[in-house]
């Protein structure tokens, strides 16, 4: 047998690579001897600098209030029930037409609910102020499935907008029983007095 020796590979293998990186490395390091010695200073603070306590910016005092929470805690209603009233919608009740329903004990009881729910959205403005207390009287138009159809208020000796409408949007988010013949038109009292 004889002895033979694997060829010599031809050149030309892995030598451009390295011919590269070594020119590579070469112009990095010509740059960074060309940066400190053309004096490349740090840049300026001013540059960089945070916003200070002279500059105008704008803060928030406090975060955004949450929704209000369904309370079942005794809000002020008036004392008084919520009047039933027969009364022939003017064309203005949307989709109920004209009303007259009666109201039942059951919507009674469901309104007295709905109005203690609403003194989160009164408790809510009281520690914006804490001076504001009134009444407030709610009109609703319920259908005869419950829903209501349309709500306003009839008036509002609180003064503040806020829970009017606050008020208003938990009156038309609500669902309440059935009324007796049809639709029927609702007024309920409330009364916002601080706790004691």
């Amino acid at each position: 047998m004889s002895e033979t020796t694997p060829p010599i590979p031809k050149s030309g293998g892995n030598g451009p690579f390295i011919l590269a990186a070594v020119v590579m490395l070469l112009l990095m390091g010509g740059l960074i001897f060309w940066k400190m010695k053309s004096g490349g200073e740090a840049p300026k603070a001013q540059d960089t600098a945070i916003p200070s306590a002279t500059q105008n910016v704008p803060t928030l005092d406090e975060a955004p209030p949450p929704p209000p929470p369904v309370a079942s805690d005794s809000a002020a209603p008036d004392n008084t029930k919520p009047s039933a009233k027969k009364l022939v919608s003017s064309g203005g009740g949307g989709a109920c037409g004209p009303c007259s329903g009666d109201a039942t004990p059951a919507i009674v009881s469901a309104l007295h609910a709905k109005g203690a729910q609403t003194r989160s959205c009164y408790e809510h403005a009281l520690r914006q102020n804490s001076m504001l207390a009134g009444r407030m009287s709610i009109q609703l138009t319920i259908n005869q499935s419950g829903q209501v159809c349309s709500s306003n208020v009839a008036s509002n000796e609180l003064g503040d907008p806020s829970v009017a409408n606050c008020v208003l949007q938990m009156m038309r988010g609500g669902t309440f029983p059935a009324p007796a013949k049809g639709c029927v038109q609702v007024a309920l009292p409330l009364n916002f007095t601080p706790k004691t």
